[in-house]
C-alpha cells in the first residue's frame, strides 16, 4: 500500500467512527430517565403515597363502617 490508500483508509475509519459515535450518543439521549432519576417522577410518587394513606385513613377509621351501613339502607 502507499501513502495514498492509508489515507483514503483512514479518512473512511473516521466518518465510519464518527457515525457509530453520532447514533450511540443519539441513542443514549433517547433512553427516557428512570423514576429515581426523574423529578417528576418523584412528584406524581409522592402524590399518589399522599392519596393512598389519605384512602387508608378514611377506610380504617370508626365511622366509615357506619356510613356505609346507612348507605346501604
Amino acid at each position: 500500500m502507499n501513502g495514498g490508500e492509508v489515507f483514503v483508509l483512514c479518512i473512511i475509519a473516521l466518518a465510519m467512527g464518527a457515525g457509530v459515535i453520532k447514533h450511540y450518543l443519539y441513542a443514549r439521549t433517547r433512553i427516557p430517565p428512570t423514576p429515581r432519576e426523574n423529578p417528576e417522577y418523584k412528584n406524581r410518587i409522592t402524590a399518589l403515597e399522599h392519596r393512598v394513606q389519605t384512602l387508608e385513613r378514611i377506610v380504617t377509621e370508626k365511622g366509615y363502617d357506619l356510613k356505609r351501613e346507612f348507605d346501604e339502607l
